[in-house]
């Protein structure tokens, strides 16, 4: 992740989106009925909508990230395609991705999601 200056700001930046998807994340699993009417006023977009201009979204800084010489843009971009993942899962019933009935796959998928691409930037980056 850089190092010396670089390494603290691509921390923080990434403390700071982390903390910012818990709280929405939170937000959306303690409140499901609000979430889903909220997501349908917004901007007239559908539901998976959201997920899909977020992943894309995700997936566009990552690239660009990998480009770069620094490192945040491309954890950036993976968050946001795990919280894409995650919100996807999400709308489309969390249970439907409970395999063989392990209540932990949901949560691996975007974690998994997460690690394949920032190995794969670690990776290209050496």
């Amino acid at each position: 992740m850089g190092s010396g200056r670089a390494r603290v700001w691509t921390y923080l930046i990434f403390a700071i989106v982390l903390i910012g998807g818990v709280l929405v994340a939170n937000f959306a699993m303690s409140n499901p009925d609000l979430a889903k009417n909220g997501v349908d006023a917004f901007l007239g977009m559908p539901p998976w909508g959201f997920p899909c201009v977020a992943g894309g979204l995700g997936l566009l800084i990552y690239l660009l990230g990998l480009k770069l010489e620094t490192d945040w843009p491309e954890a950036l971009g993976a968050l946001l395609v795990a919280g894409a993942v995650a919100s996807g899962e999400f709308l489309l019933g969390w249970q439907k991705f409970e395999l063989g009935g392990l209540v932990v796959v949901p949560y691996l998928i975007p974690a998994a999601a997460f690690i394949v691409l920032m190995g794969y930037s670690v990776v290209r980056s050496k």
